[in-house]
């Protein structure tokens, strides 16, 4: 049961990013020809530069934990195993991944109430957009890092645990 909710949200995930990121890449584009491609009397849309901006905040926070599922992070494995043995290495990356996961928490927390309280506030240029809209991809995606840590720490084959 937990592994098909599991790759459900891996699905909606890869989704979002995949469509995320197809939104991105068309706007950009579009700017670029409407900036630099057109005749004077189209401009590009003011609101494009701070939407794409900001939806890389979505991206970033989404794909950082398929950073995490895929052990692709920036690790200081190498270090470990040149200088502890092979169960301290064990014992000090699962350490590791606990305090990384409260920091995450506390990230989390400061993100939902961050989001809150941007409610009220909406984008410069395109005012019927609340900034919460953009926040609250700090919380939904230190939820999935934490999510995607847990997993690897209580993985049943442990030489696949995430490198930190």
């Amino acid at each position: 049961m937990l592994e098909k909710l599991y790759s459900l949200i891996d699905k909606i995930r890869a989704g979002a990013i995949i469509l995320l990121l197809s939104g991105i890449i068309g706007l950009s584009l579009l700017q670029i020809v409407l900036r630099y491609f057109t005749s004077a009397d189209l401009k590009p849309f003011a609101w494009g530069d701070e939407v794409v901006r900001l939806t890389a905040i979505w991206v970033a926070f989404l794909a950082a934990s398929i950073g995490v599922k895929n052990d692709s992070h920036l690790s200081v494995g190498f270090f470990l195993d040149k200088l502890l043995k092979p169960a301290q290495v064990r014992l000090a990356r699962k350490a590791a991944m606990v305090i990384v996961m409260i920091a995450l928490a506390a990230v989390a927390r400061e993100g939902i109430f961050y989001t809150m309280n941007s409610r009220k506030t909406m984008l410069q240029n395109l005012p019927e957009v609340s900034m919460a809209w953009f926040y609250v991809s700090i919380p939904v995606g230190c939820v999935l890092l934490i999510l995607e840590y847990l997993r690897v720490l209580f993985r049943k084959n442990p030489g696949k645990e995430a490198s930190l």
